[in-house]
This record gives C-alpha cells, sequence and structure tokens, in this order.
C-alpha cells in the first residue's frame, strides 16, 4: 500500500524480506537503521507471468532508529515519511539516484507470537437472551 498526504509525507505498508540493518555513523555517531518494504507488485507486461516487486527503500535516524534496529524478516511495518533523492556516481561512473523513504514514524504489526490467541465467549450464563426489541433505547 502507498498514500500521499497534502504535506508531502508518505504513507506505505508492507512487509520486510529481511532484518533491519542498524549502525552509528558520522562524529556524532548518529543511529541509522535501514530497510526495504514489499509495497505490491507492478502487472506483468504478458498475462499468466509473475509481476515485479515494488519496494520501498527506507531509512530512519536518531530515536526512529533505535525503535526499528529490531525489526525482522516477514515483519509487517506502516511506515510515514517523505522522499529523498540523492545523486550519485556509481563506481562505473554512471550517474545515479538513490530514492528512499526518510522515515518520521514507523508502527509495527503485532505477530501470532507476540499476541497470543484469547479464548473467544467466556462465561454468558449472566446473560439474558432478549427476544423482541421492547425496552431496546435505540
Amino acid at each position: 500500500m502507498r498514500a500521499r498526504l497534502p504535506d508531502g509525507s508518505v504513507i506505505i505498508s508492507g512487509f520486510l524480506a529481511k532484518d533491519a540493518e542498524y549502525k552509528q555513523v558520522g562524529g556524532n555517531n548518529s543511529s541509522l537503521t535501514k530497510f526495504a518494504v514489499k509495497v505490491g507488485e507492478r502487472q506483468p507486461k504478458v498475462q499468466g507471468e509473475r509481476g515485479e516487486a515494488v519496494w520501498v527503500n527506507c531509512q530512519c535516524w536518531h530515536s526512529v532508529a533505535r525503535a526499528t534496529k529490531a525489526l525482522k524478516k516477514f515483519d509487517v511495518v506502516f511506515c510515514v515519511g517523505k522522499v529523498e533523492k540523492k545523486p550519485y556516481t556509481s563506481k562505473d561512473g554512471e550517474e545515479k539516484v538513490d530514492v528512499h523513504l526518510v522515515c518520521e514514524a514507523v508502527f509495527v504489526q503485532p505477530t501470532a507470537e507476540a499476541a497470543p490467541p484469547q479464548e473467544l465467549g467466556g462465561d454468558l450464563s449472566d446473560f439474558e437472551e432478549v427476544l423482541n426489541d421492547e425496552g431496546t433505547p435505540f
């Protein structure tokens, strides 16, 4: 899923294909976490073939980086941030542009292991069955 907000922020949602990479960079040892999120698939050019995956490279800085450094493969995330484009020259001398989402907030969908299943139903012995709606306020 992808969406753009009026202020230029972008919202994406999807899963990680590998663990997030955390490191400290620069003279101030700033925290940086990088990961890629699969947000969908492009339609195949030929009917019956598999579509091409659409990935968004994400970067988190400072407190957001420290909060996301434990992201693991297959975690489902919801990210809000701004798109940043940085031109660079590859080792081959080719001019390229690195496009990534600088995340301002990242929310993680809890996994089945993190949230044990709760018993449905419970004790209903104290409840009375209502057969008509007389006396119901709505």
